[in-house]
């Protein structure tokens, strides 16, 4: 569905993205690893044409503007629109056939907070908006960035249910390390700049590991015990 091609990329002479390839197939659910300051926010502005690569190439045949949806790191919302609003907003710019905006509210659980102002909401209650705007068109293909950053308990275990749900080809930023050994099915690790590993979560679990201990391992270089 996409190939990422020889991506480069410095700021301000840091180096970022020093040659990063991988593709991703129909159906693929990748949880994107790495520190703070990997680049893994990096790489997906440029994979979604906010930003250009200094070098390297992105293939697909996919209209980003119709089967991609983008959640970013930060909330991009318009505050001083209500939440229903901004969805029926939303749903007008992307043609939905099902304009029915309370249903689609239901789904992140904001129902309570549909006439709300946008600036009124909480951190947690902005990353479910967000998540949401980013799902209106049914996408056939998802990134996103620390989606439940902010979050209770419940509303991540909601979003992880909702993922299982809507079955999108996924690449996520998280670190809820509690999931990704269930949710997701292939792990990429992005470390100084390059792509350390790309690694399916069954051959992780094949060496008797988490997915956490293996990440350890390959970032920290920690030992397991």
């Amino acid at each position: 569905m996409l190939k990422i091609k020889n991506i480069h990329k410095t700021f301000k002479e840091n180096s970022i993205l020093k040659g990063v390839s991988f593709n991703i197939e129909k159906k693929d659910n990748i949880a994107l690893l790495g520190n703070n300051g990997a680049g893994k926010s990096t790489l997906i502005r440029i994979i979604s044409g906010e930003i250009n690569p200094d070098i390297g190439l992105i293939e697909t045949n996919l209209n980003f503007s119709a089967d991609v949806g983008i959640m970013p790191q930060d909330d991009i919302l318009i505050s001083d629109l209500t939440v229903e609003e901004i969805v029926t907003l939303k749903l007008s710019m992307c043609r939905v056939k099902n304009n029915n905006y309370m249903k689609w509210i239901e789904e992140v659980n904001l129902e309570q907070q549909a006439k709300n102002f946008i600036d009124s909401l909480s951190g947690g209650q902005k990353r479910r908006l967000s998540l949401l705007l980013s799902i209106l068109n049914n996408p056939s293909m998802v990134f996103l960035d620390e989606p439940t950053t902010g979050m209770d308990l419940a509303s991540v275990d909601n979003f992880w249910k909702l993922m299982k749900e809507k079955n999108f080809t996924s690449v996520i930023i998280t670190h809820d390390f509690n999931q990704i050994d269930n949710f997701f099915d292939r792990i990429l690790i992005l470390n100084e700049g390059i792509i350390a590993s790309d690694i399916t979560v069954d051959e992780i679990h094949s060496y008797g590991e988490t997915v956490e201990e293996y990440y350890r391992r390959t970032v920290q270089g920690e030992a397991i015990r």
